[in-house]
């Protein structure tokens, strides 16, 4: 062999092993965590400036029931249970983001208890005190939180109204939820903030912004990472599809200046959507900051929301 052509051939292999290496690392860095039980995932750690202070406060006082479910792959979840003083079979179900824990729920728990509703906060699988370290970027977890709604039902009962509420990765779990032919009828709503339509767009989207890396070949490396080692590909997460497949009323929120899922999902995922639906798009909000940036607002339209569903 001529020294020329085993110099190519070396660079080959060597540039080959690279990007593997870095596909797979990429890939563990975003969809394995090994850090769940952190204290910033766990949101434990805040002082006076923090804007949701009297909102965590508040949270660390309630009375917490603990609530689990062991799902199809063996894998035990946790939930916290706030119940209300005066009973009610209102009850509903939060999804918190990416690499957080049930405590980022906080604002949203209080928010939806001083609605009337109990609150039952998973933490998602790969999170916090549930098990795994994979991510399911909404689509493992679907199936988790139709397991959290029929544990719901049974406990409430077959009258219960049960609404589902998801920021972010979240939002696109209840999204997918919302699809899945045994969700229970107790289900009467489903709130999205800042969800995205597809585990691969997004995956792609914060590959090329967030860590600088080019979608090719890195993206289709990790996808067959993500095959083979965390149990579903990223291209089977279709949110869109499943969102067309629900008949769930739903509200759909988003900010115009997102920059971890751009915009123009939440306009995609709207235009899809089949069934009753409502919006409140907020140019000036960041990625999950609709709520921040006008509290007032925010809560009226998630008022005027449940109340064309009379769930209020």
């Amino acid at each position: 062999m001529k020294k020329s052509t085993q110099r190519l051939l070396t660079a080959t292999l060597v540039g080959s092993a690279g990007f593997l290496l870095g596909g797979y690392i990429t890939f563990q860095g975003s969809t394995m965590n090994y850090h769940k039980a952190s204290r910033k995932q766990r949101d434990i750690d805040f002082d006076d400036r923090d804007p949701w202070v009297l909102e965590k406060q508040w949270y660390q006082a309630q009375k917490r029931e603990a609530r689990q479910i062991i799902t199809a792959d063996g894998l035990t979840l946790q939930a916290v249970l706030l119940r209300q003083a005066q009973a009610t079979t209102k009850v509903a179900i939060l999804a918190h983001g990416y690499h957080h824990s049930l405590e980022q729920m906080a604002p949203y728990a209080k928010l939806f208890f001083d609605l009337g509703y109990n609150v039952l906060v998973p933490d998602a699988r790969g999170h916090g005190d549930s098990e795994g370290h994979t991510i399911g970027f909404g689509w493992l977890d679907r199936r988790d939180y139709v397991q959290w709604a029929q544990l719901m039902t049974r406990e409430f009962g077959s009258q219960a109204t049960l609404l589902l509420f998801g920021i972010s990765m979240g939002a696109a779990t209840v999204m997918a939820a919302s699809g899945e032919a045994d969700l229970p009828v107790t289900v009467k709503a489903v709130i999205e903030d800042s969800g995205f339509s597809s585990v691969a767009k997004e995956v792609s989207y914060r590959l090329r912004t967030h860590y600088k890396i080019p979608q090719y070949p890195f993206f289709p490396l990790m996808a067959l990472f993500a095959k083979g080692q965390a149990g579903y590909s990223y291209y089977q997460g279709n949110i869109l599809k499943q969102l067309a497949r629900s008949h769930t009323p739903t509200l759909f929120i988003h900010g115009g200046e997102d920059g971890y899922v751009p915009p123009r999902a939440f306009h995609v995922l709207y235009k899809t959507a089949p069934m009753r639906k409502m919006a409140y798009f907020v140019p000036q909000a960041d990625h999950i900051e609709a709520y921040q940036v006008n509290r007032a607002r925010y809560e009226a339209v998630l008022r005027q929301f449940l109340t064309r569903l009379n769930l209020l």
